[in-house]
């Protein structure tokens, strides 16, 4: 959570960390040992994503674009900055080793994944409460990253369980 905040710090001020808290409507005082429900989490990263935007994001694209966000975010943490450069040349290790390094990142949420192709990537997401396309938007992102073009196909299993097909260049 201190990373989208601090994040909207760096590129807004205090001016944006305000209307952060204005929109998230709660106080951005996070501590580190704090269990913040994902959709309180998800709403303070779609708040971070609007105030960060140069335009007005469409609601539709909200999500999609947060999870974007997340990702940067996340890849400014300690942990993204000890972590991604590792994976950065092996996106496809990454993948289907998902289960892994989401353990540790997305508290309660569980991954897996299957390989369907060498540059193909079926990856479920179980009780998970973000919504469909904030993943979208974060796998786009480290496929970015990773100097990859590519798509991301979501699919809603069931209520709570998301899949994605990964597909890359």
């Amino acid at each position: 959570m201190k990373s989208h905040v601090q994040a909207v710090f760096r590129a807004k001020g205090e001016e944006g960390v305000r209307a952060l808290e204005a929109c998230y409507g709660k106080s951005l005082a996070f501590k580190v040992s704090d269990t913040i429900p994902v959709k309180d989490e998800s709403r303070l990263i779609e708040c971070a994503t609007r105030i960060l935007a140069d335009h007005p994001i469409p609601e539709d694209r909200i999500a999609y674009e947060a999870g974007k966000v997340h990702f940067k975010n996340f890849s400014q943490t300690p942990l993204g900055r000890l972590t991604l450069p590792f994976f950065k040349n092996n996106y496809r290790l990454i993948l289907l080793r998902a289960r892994y390094l989401g353990a540790h990142v997305f508290q309660g949420v569980k991954f897996a994944s299957e390989e369907l192709g060498p540059k193909t990537v079926y990856l479920v997401m179980s009780n998970t409460d973000y919504p469909i396309d904030h993943f979208k938007g974060l796998f786009q992102a480290w496929m970015e990253y990773c100097g990859l073009t590519g798509a991301i196909t979501p699919r809603i299993i069931e209520s709570k369980v998301h899949g994605y097909t990964i597909e890359w260049q």
